[in-house]
C-alpha cells in the first residue's frame, strides 16, 4: 500500500507556519465574548458571573453579567461585583509565601519545623522532614479534603493547623495527590510570621494594593458587610432542567470558608481579576513593579505530582495552580467552589492570555469550562463548540448506584450507656445527654439530637455537614468508654471521662 508523507521542507513549513494560524486571526471582539458568556448563562441558569480576559499588559474584556439576588428587583452586577473566589484564592497564598522566600526569610527545602517550632504530623519521620515545598502540593498523605468537616463543630483555622498532627495517614507521604484545604493554614502561619500581619492584611498589603485591586478584599473583612456583592446559590439537576437555590445558610457557609481562608476566602471582581492576572503573565511584573521574582514564578507553576491522566488532557498540581497540558496547550489554572460560589482562572503563557469566570453558583465549573474554553479557542483561531460539548455532559444521567448490602438491624442500647462526658485533645470537652427522650451531643456551640442509625452508630448534623459518630462499649463498666466521629481520616477516638 502507498504511503504519502510530507517532504522535509513542506513538514518544517507545516511546523513553521501551523502557530500563525491563530496568530493570522483578527483578535476576539468585546461582542463575540459577550456571546459566549450569555449563551452559557442562559443554558446553565447562571444568576450572576463576572468575565475577565487579559491580553500582554491589557484589560481586553471585564464585565458582570445578571444580578445580586434572584428577586426582581435586584441590582445588576457590573465589573466591580463581588464573588468569593473559593479555591482560586489558593493562588493569592502560594504568591504571598513566594514574596516570602523572595525577601529570604524561607527557603523551599527549609523544613517547615524550622519556622514553625510548633508545626507536628502524625509521623514523627514526617514532621522533621516535611518541607516548605510539601505544604501546598496536596501529598502529604491525608485523604483527599482532610479536615473539612471540622468547622461545622465549631473550629477555626488556628485549630485546623493543629489538628493535621491527629490524621493517621491514608497514604505514604510524598507519594499520593489528595486535595486538603487544610494545609494551606500551615502556610498562612509562615506568613504571618515574617509579615507581622494577618493572613488578610498581608493579601492587601502585598496584593490588593500594589495591584490596584482597590475593590478586592477577603471574607472576614466584607463577607457580611459588602454591599454590591453576589449572593451565592445552589445549581441542581432536575427532570425539569437545572434549578436555582438561594444559599440561605450563610453563616454556615461562613464558618468553613473562615476556618480555611487561606485556601478559599478571597472575594474579588471582573476587574481586579484583570490585574491579578496581568502580574502572572508579566512573570511576577506589574506596571514596571515587580512583586515576585520570576525565579518564583517559575518555581509556583512547576509540576509537583499527577492529578489525573485523561485521553484529551494530562493535569498535574504544583504550588496553589494546576498545570494542564492538553489539546488547548498549556494551560496554568484553578478551579474553585465553596459556599455557593464557583471559579475558574486560566494562564495561557503561549499566547500572553489570561482568562478567569467568578460565578455565584456553588455547583459544578461546568459552565466556567465552556466559557474560558470557548474563548481560548477564539484567540487561537481554532474553531470548535466547547458549550454545546461541557452542557450535554453535564446534563448526562448519572449512573445509577448498585444498592449495597444492608446490615441487618440492630437496636440501639439504653441511652444511658452512651451518656456522659468524652474528651479528645484539641477537640476539647463533648457531652452526650439525654433530653426529652433523645440522646445528644454537645460540642462547642452545637447541640444536636443523635439519629440512631444501626447498633451503636448514630448520625447528626452541624451547619451544612452530617456526621456518623459510632460508640465503642467497654464490657468491663457496660458503658460506652469510646466514641469516634467520622471525619474521612483517622483522627482517633473521644474517650470517656472517668469520674
Amino acid at each position: 500500500m502507498r504511503k504519502s508523507c510530507l517532504s522535509p521542507v513542506l513538514f518544517f513549513s507545516f511546523l513553521v507556519l501551523a502557530p500563525l494560524y491563530g496568530q493570522n486571526k483578527p483578535a476576539p471582539s468585546a461582542a463575540e465574548i459577550t456571546a459566549i458568556a450569555n449563551k452559557v448563562k442562559e443554558l446553565w441558569n447562571i444568576p450572576a458571573m463576572a468575565v475577565t480576559v487579559i491580553q500582554d499588559t491589557q484589560t481586553v474584556y471585564a464585565r458582570g453579567f445578571g444580578k445580586l439576588t434572584t428577586a426582581p428587583d435586584a441590582p445588576e452586577a457590573n465589573e466591580y461585583t463581588l464573588f468569593v473566589n473559593a479555591s482560586t484564592s489558593k493562588a493569592f497564598t502560594a504568591a504571598l509565601l513566594a514574596m516570602i522566600a523572595d525577601r529570604g526569610f524561607i527557603q523551599w527545602t527549609d523544613p517547615v519545623i524550622s519556622h514553625l517550632p510548633d508545626f507536628r504530623m502524625y509521623d514523627p519521620w514526617v514532621t522533621r522532614n516535611y518541607l516548605v515545598q510539601d505544604i501546598m502540593n496536596h501529598k502529604s498523605g491525608f485523604q483527599a479534603q482532610a479536615l473539612d468537616p471540622i468547622p461545622a463543630l465549631g473550629y477555626g483555622r488556628d485549630d485546623l493547623y493543629l489538628m493535621m498532627r491527629l490524621i493517621k495517614p491514608t497514604f505514604s507521604f510524598r507519594t499520593t495527590y489528595s486535595y486538603c484545604n487544610a494545609a494551606y493554614t500551615t502556610a498562612a502561619k509562615i506568613i504571618e510570621k515574617y509579615s507581622g500581619m494577618t493572613w488578610e492584611e498581608a493579601v492587601k498589603a502585598y496584593i490588593f494594593t500594589p495591584l490596584e485591586m482597590e475593590h478586592s478584599t477577603t471574607g472576614k473583612d466584607s463577607y457580611f458587610t459588602a454591599k454590591n456583592f453576589a449572593y451565592g446559590h445552589s445549581l441542581t439537576k432536575t427532570k425539569e432542567g437545572l434549578k436555582l437555590s438561594p444559599r440561605d445558610d450563610r453563616d454556615d457557609s461562613y464558618a468553613w470558608m473562615q476556618a480555611v481562608s487561606p485556601a478559599a476566602f478571597v472575594m474579588s471582581n471582573a476587574y481586579d481579576m484583570g490585574q491579578w492576572m496581568k502580574m502572572w503573565i508579566g512573570k511576577g511584573t506589574y506596571k514596571g513593579k515587580k512583586l515576585l521574582s520570576p525565579e518564583s514564578v517559575d518555581f509556583l507553576f512547576k509540576p509537583q505530582t499527577i492529578c489525573s491522566n485523561e485521553q484529551e488532557r494530562i493535569v498535574l498540581y504544583a504550588q496553589g495552580w494546576r498545570i494542564e497540558q492538553g489539546v488547548q496547550g498549556r494551560l496554568i489554572n484553578h478551579t474553585g467552589l465553596a459556599g455557593g460560589y464557583t471559579a475558574w482562572v486560566v494562564l495561557v503563557p503561549e499566547l500572553n492570555l489570561g482568562v478567569s469566570v467568578l460565578m455565584n453558583q456553588g455547583s459544578t465549573t461546568a459552565p466556567h469550562t465552556a466559557i474560558i474554553r470557548q474563548i481560548i479557542d477564539l484567540y487561537r483561531g481554532v474553531e470548535s463548540d466547547w458549550i454545546t460539548k461541557t452542557y450535554d455532559e453535564y446534563m448526562k444521567p448519572a449512573v445509577p448506584r448498585t444498592p449495597s448490602e444492608e446490615e441487618e438491624y440492630v437496636q440501639p442500647l439504653s441511652p444511658d450507656v452512651y451518656a456522659g462526658d468524652y474528651f479528645k485533645e484539641l477537640f476539647g470537652p463533648v457531652r452526650i445527654y439525654e433530653a426529652d427522650k433523645t440522646l445528644r451531643i454537645r460540642i462547642n456551640d452545637i447541640d444536636a439530637p443523635l439519629h440512631h442509625l444501626n447498633a451503636n452508630s448514630f448520625r447528626f448534623h452541624a451547619r451544612d455537614e452530617d456526621f456518623t459518630i459510632t460508640f465503642e462499649i467497654n464490657p468491663v463498666i457496660e458503658r460506652a468508654g469510646s466514641f469516634a466521629i467520622d471525619f474521612g481520616d483517622d483522627l482517633g477516638p473521644f474517650l470517656r471521662q472517668y469520674k
